[in-house]
């Protein structure tokens, strides 16, 4: 086993959801997507700590009231953008060699196989994420104009966690704060520094939250393997 922190960034707003509710702190299955989300990783003998980066400390303690966990739980401040909130919680783990996992806080139908593995390969590696391949064939659109049909079997839709060890964590955000570089995904800033990433295959039940339609299907999921 790889004993690892988990950072979860759950600072968002999640405007395609709708409503005035982050996404994150949504009833599911009678208690917060985020509670489901956490329960994941705490699950894992090997959780070393988890990280909570989020707009505002007072209201996630309401919101999570209740939750126990068996790893410590740390709440800090996040940023404006994702990106922001990655690099504080990962600015909290002491250990610049440990494995630090960065996870989605509305994705809570990550498995425990799920989470070992990327662990596992970010440890043997250096970097890694779970991701699903294309299935369907893939366009290239432009305006609403179909520009290229793309190769299918090179293309991977990126899930979390996505994984490294924590010290070269900071040096890729640290690196991209001072170029510029905005990602939508925590792997993408070690790609700029040319670090090898290793693909983990995820599964499309480890869907992320993003409409009222994902919420239903999630709530399947859990029903269905009986989880959190």
């Amino acid at each position: 086993m790889t004993p690892f922190s988990v950072c979860i960034p759950a600072a968002g707003i999640g405007r395609r959801m709708g409503g005035d509710i982050p996404k994150q702190y949504l009833p599911l299955l009678g208690k917060p997507v985020l509670a489901h989300t956490i329960s994941a990783f705490d699950a894992l003998p090997e959780c070393v700590e988890i990280i909570l980066a989020v707009d505002d400390e007072t209201v996630a303690r309401t919101v999570l009231d209740g939750l126990q966990t068996r790893s410590p739980l740390r709440l800090l401040r996040g940023g404006t953008r994702r990106q922001d909130s990655v690099a504080n919680a990962i600015a909290a783990v002491e250990d610049d060699n440990r494995v630090v996992l960065v996870h989605d806080a509305a994705r809570p139908c990550v498995t425990t196989a799920q989470i070992r593995a990327v662990a596992r390969a970010a440890a043997e590696h250096g970097a890694a994420l779970l991701a699903l391949p294309a299935r369907d064939t893939m366009k290239e659109v432009h305006a609403g104009i179909i520009r290229a049909t793309l190769d299918r079997t090179v293309i991977w839709q990126a899930q979390t966690p996505q994984a490294a060890r924590a010290g070269l964590l900071r040096i890729a955000f640290a690196e991209a704060g001072r170029r510029g570089i905005e990602a939508t995904d925590d792997v993408s800033l070690l790609e700029a520094m040319d670090v090898p990433v290793v693909v983990v295959e995820g599964s499309a039940t480890n869907l992320k939250i993003t409409t009222p339609e994902d919420m239903v299907m999630a709530e399947a999921v859990l029903r269905m393997t009986n989880d959190r």
